[in-house]
């Protein structure tokens, strides 16, 4: 009995994590096995007690022999390229902006801000289908109050896709604004103060003194924007279902039509790993930009 005690008492940390260990093997770690075992094997629903190993031929078809893989893959990247500088340049900007003593209001500014963070994807992306309507929308309301013609935002194919970037830019800068307002207004003081002593600009101070000292925090809101946008689903989901055609079918949509659509949830499974690859590879790629920059 003194030795179990004993025992215990010695070890008595490791009974304290134990639910966190189980919850992380149960909820993380069992499933993640359980998709790479189903990438190799084919799973369709219709037939779900047969099961046939078939190795990486899953992964080659989605790579090789598969258009649609290809245009979701192509469409996220540019999602990628240009929403998230596009959030980033505004984000900081308005940073800046909001930074200034001499401004007021900016409480109220930084309140509006939180609105659309604070609204669900599912109601942006409603709220955007009806500003985007071609007949009733305000958007081409306004155009048509400047004698432009209207515009089929998300059943035209050439706008589909940027219309999406507009919505993803319109959530996610306010996300950009207060991460980076939230890094100025925590820079040490003393480096800026120094600038101004050596006769820097505003200008000189913010790029070769600010920016420094922000890159932290400016690849973490990066980081955070690239996985958000590699796995958006509801927004497009609920304003084109990724049409017209492909033309806004995005990796994480075509993914949930592999599986739950067409059943084959081998291939879905081969599918997440390979997003699940690509982000590791963006993000180390972009973590090795920022150390060397």
């Amino acid at each position: 009995m003194r030795t179990l005690s004993k025992f215990l008492y010695k070890n008595i940390a490791y009974f304290f994590i134990l639910p966190a260990i189980a919850t992380l093997l149960f909820l993380i770690i069992y499933p993640m096995v359980c998709s790479l075992w189903f990438s190799v094997h084919t799973w369709y629903l219709a037939r779900p007690k047969v099961f046939p190993f078939i190795g990486l031929k899953n992964y080659h078809f989605l790579l090789f022999g598969d258009p649609v893989f290809r245009v979701a893959l192509r469409n996220t990247i540019a999602l990628l390229a240009v929403c998230i500088p596009i959030e980033f340049g505004l984000g900081l900007s308005l940073a800046s902006l909001l930074n200034r003593r001499e401004l007021k209001a900016r409480r109220f500014f930084r309140s509006c801000l939180i609105i659309p963070l604070a609204v669900t994807p599912i109601v942006v992306g409603v709220l955007w289908k009806f500003i985007l309507h071609p007949r009733y929308g305000i958007l081409n309301y306004l155009l048509g109050f400047l004698n432009l013609p209207s515009i089929e935002w998300v059943a035209d194919p050439r706008f589909a896709l940027f219309s999406v970037m507009m919505v993803d830019i319109w959530e996610w800068t306010p996300f950009m604004v207060l991460v980076l307002y939230a890094g100025l207004v925590s820079l040490p003081q003393e480096p800026l103060e120094a600038a101004k002593l050596d006769g820097a600009s505003g200008w000189q101070e913010f790029i070769y003194v600010s920016m420094p000292l922000l890159a932290p925090i400016i690849a973490v809101a990066t980081l955070i924007r690239i996985m958000d946008i590699i796995k958006m689903f509801d927004i497009v989901y609920v304003l084109t279902r990724g049409g017209p055609g492909d033309a806004t079918e995005l990796l994480s949509l075509y993914n949930f039509r592999v599986g739950l659509n067409y059943f084959y949830m081998g291939r879905a499974a081969a599918l997440s790993w390979l997003i699940a690859v690509i982000v590791i590879v963006i993000a180390q790629m972009f973590l090795k930009i920022t150390r060397t920059a």
